[in-house]
């Protein structure tokens, strides 16, 4: 089973001052028996490098990071546009992971070019962010699009407004893939979470249940 946290677009300290203590807390819980195998963050950090060094606390390999676009005018220039992880079944058949920041697309979270990017780069899975609004969506020609949102909350054009992430689980041996969605009820200020379940046949992704 190999399991990866996605989260990003913190946007520290310009439109919030830290992560919600429910998310540390959340995270801690998650990763207190064991680490993630990888973790995915889909950039805009901005200016807070102690959230990077807790993330790599929390992976047992690598903190895969792209810039976003407002990392460029804060000095965080150096980071790469795309990142990807191949995930090698136990029949040798792969499943390629991608992440971008997104903000190449127009209109923002637009589904058909994310496809379009998806299927260009030779990816299954995009994992993005630039919104700030967490989503879970699969398109017609079985690529699976993941957006963990903005971890803070923070606001943008489209945002949700709720701190929020998401964990993958892929199962190298059924080829399942299970999507854990994460974020804080406005009411309760408790963590909630949501389901969904995948599988991966034939090079394209496919519900499961």
């Amino acid at each position: 089973m190999v399991r990866i946290l996605c989260i990003g677009d913190s946007h520290i300290p310009n439109r919030a001052k830290d992560l919600p203590e429910q998310i540390y807390k959340q995270i801690n819980d998650l990763t207190q028996n064991e680490l993630y195998d990888d973790i995915f963050f889909t950039g805009d950090l901005i200016n807070f490098p102690e959230l990077l060094d807790f993330l790599s606390l929390k992976s047992k390999s690598k903190l895969f990071k792209v810039i976003g676009n407002m990392d460029y005018y804060y000095g965080n220039r150096d980071l790469p546009t795309y990142q990807k992880l191949d995930i090698l079944y136990e029949n040798s058949e792969k499943l390629t992971i991608g992440l971008t920041h997104g903000a190449q697309i127009k209109p923002r979270g637009d589904h058909d070019q994310l496809e379009e990017l998806t299927i260009q780069k030779k990816y299954n899975i995009l994992v993005s962010g630039h919104t700030h609004k967490e989503e879970v969506f699969l398109t017609s020609k079985g690529i699976l699009l993941i957006n963990p949102g903005s971890v803070t909350g923070a606001w943008s054009f489209l945002a949700s407004g709720i701190p929020s992430f998401i964990e993958l689980f892929i199962d190298k041996r059924t080829k399942k893939i299970n999507v854990n969605l994460f974020q804080i009820n406005r009411k309760t200020r408790e963590i909630n979470t949501s389901l969904s379940y995948f599988i991966f046949k034939n090079d394209q992704i496919h519900k499961n249940g």
